[in-house]
């Protein structure tokens, strides 16, 4: 059986209907054929990965093995950081990095020079990831921003650092905080 006959069979069965409604879409379901569509329907696809990754982070965190998957969700951050390239434009400027992610994002920073350790502290409001389902992923998810973290100030400083996450909007704070340690 091809993915197409799969596909049509299991919407047969219903089973689209189970997975559209897991994902919070339930108005597609209600919709009769001949109704026109919304002027900007969700991409299901999206509320669908939000609710993937949402289960994934949950069964990493509640596996043995969590503090691999940890370290894997992590590495994720860190292509995230990769990718906005803002660390490599401020590499050796961490006053122009915080003045530009306070403008762009509100986030604040403070910095402890004799002791080597920068509390970054997130805007409050919505995680700002747009895998994250807010409802439903797990603060275990937030691994990602340590690992964004931590690859943004090792561009910066040029030598590993250590990031501890202190609170998460994820687990019910208003904001995230993270205390990054220079090596």
């Amino acid at each position: 059986m091809n993915r197409k006959e799969f596909l049509k069979n299991a919407c047969g069965l219903g089973l689209c209907g189970c997975a559209l409604s897991l994902v919070g879409a339930p108005e597609l379901l209600q919709a009769s054929a001949g109704d026109a569509p919304a002027a900007d329907p969700p991409d299901q696809r999206l509320a669908f990965a939000r609710y993937q990754i949402a289960k994934m982070a949950g069964f990493m965190a509640a596996d043995p093995a969590a503090q691999a998957c940890a370290e894997i969700v992590q590495k994720t951050g860190r292509e995230c950081a990769k990718l906005g390239q803002l660390h490599v434009k401020f590499k050796g400027d961490p006053d122009g990095y915080f003045a530009e992610a306070k403008k762009n994002w509100g986030t604040e920073f403070t910095w402890d020079k004799p002791k080597g350790i920068i509390t970054v502290a997130v805007a409050e409001g919505e995680c700002s990831c747009p895998m994250v389902s807010a409802k439903r992923t797990p603060a275990f998810w937030c691994n990602c921003s340590v690992g964004y973290q931590k690859e943004s100030f090792e561009g910066i400083f040029g030598r590993p650092v250590q990031v501890v996450l202190k609170e998460s909007k994820l687990s019910g704070s208003k904001r995230c905080v993270f205390e990054v340690k220079l090596s």
